[in-house]
């Protein structure tokens, strides 16, 4: 751009200093220029002012670098800091909403940038910020409700120990299975959770390999039967369904879908276990009651942490909450889709269906 300028103006400068000169001093230099011979008076003429316009035309380049650079450095000074200071604010309000991320202030919102990149940082820090924020409300939630699920049992073990300890409460045999009871179930809390804590992680499910679900399921029910007894009535139905799993989560995700069964609907009925291929060629599992059924309007919520049922809590049973829990998070580490809902006939019934490898 420099040079153009410069260029232009060295014309413009050396047509001006022409412009100045007397008429027969234009012609004598005109003939000069095309390479004629000038008037002799013409030439006379153009002698004495000769110097004069070859100062003017030798100082126009020096004059138009000095005066036109000068012109384009504050020029493009001016477009560096404003385009320095549209990049740069966004990057600020970026630097300060990261300080309070690091914080623990999630709750902020960066602005999108002047540029596709700064836009792009924004945004990602924006969606880190809302997944930071939900985050901590699900730990504060599951912190909350670990206490609250703790709380009562511990209640229980320290007054009644320390009621046996004074010599105020017998120490009887029926007492301490209830105890005992109190903390086998605080242990199996503890599991669940820890089982939680994995989920996501590379050593969640491991030591996969490709068998068929029914072997699994009749070793698994055929245990759970003998430790439940004879309240509860099994019925199972299995047909080949190979899948690629971790025999031991999936084992311990039948085990939780067993007790949720026997817990709320074992007196109800039988319950249905069965394996097989649906009609898109997928290997599942189901396990089916005829007791009272989930509500329609809390099918979803049922895959919350520390969730029951208001229906069946009425009945005065309980449980840690965290069953279907613990299973939605293997069917998911498995690649597999966890389905609860209402049997037409009555009950309930959840269903795991694995992918085809």
């Amino acid at each position: 751009m420099l040079y153009i300028v410069v260029d232009w103006y060295i014309d413009h400068a050396e047509v001006t200093a022409l412009d100045r000169l007397p008429q027969d001093a234009r012609s004598a230099w005109a003939s000069l220029n095309t390479g004629e011979i000038p008037d002799p008076k013409a030439l006379a003429a153009l002698a004495p002012l000769f110097p004069q316009l070859e100062e003017a035309t030798e100082a126009s380049p020096v004059e138009g670098v000095l005066g036109f650079g000068f012109a384009l450095i504050v020029l493009t000074s001016a477009i560096g800091v404003v385009l320095a200071h549209r990049i740069v604010a966004p990057l600020t309000h970026l630097t300060a909403a990261a300080e309070k991320i690091r914080q623990g202030d999630f709750r902020v919102t960066v602005e999108p940038g002047a540029t596709r990149e700064v836009e792009a940082l924004a945004i990602t820090i924006n969606s880190m910020a809302s997944e930071l924020l939900s985050l901590e409300t699900r730990l504060k939630f599951n912190t909350r409700a670990v206490a609250h699920e703790l709380r009562t049992p511990l209640t229980v073990l320290q007054g009644n120990l320390q009621g046996m300890s004074d010599g105020v409460i017998p120490a009887s045999e029926e007492r301490l299975r209830a105890l005992l009871g109190q903390a086998q179930g605080m242990s199996r809390l503890v599991d669940q959770l820890n089982t939680l804590s994995l989920a996501g992680t590379s050593n969640f499910v491991i030591a996969t390999t490709t068998t068929d679900l029914a072997l699994h399921v009749l070793e698994t029910v055929t245990l759970f039967q003998a430790s439940a007894g004879n309240g509860v009535d099994l019925r199972t139905d299995l047909q080949p369904a190979p899948a690629r799993i971790d025999p031991d989560r999936f084992r311990q995700a039948l085990l939780a879908l067993l007790e949720n069964a026997r817990r709320y609907a074992g007196h109800c009925g039988p319950i249905d276990v069965r394996t097989g291929l649906d009609e898109a060629g997928q290997s599942f599992i189901s396990v089916q009651d005829t007791g009272p059924g989930l509500p329609d309007f809390v099918q979803h919520s049922s895959f919350d942490m520390f969730w029951r049922s208001e229906r069946l809590n009425g009945r005065g049973l309980s449980g840690s909450g965290l069953g279907l829990t613990v299973v939605k998070a293997i069917a998911e580490g498995h690649n597999a889709r966890l389905e609860v809902g209402n049997n037409p006939g009555g009950g309930a019934f959840a269903k795991i269906t694995f992918q085809v490898s």
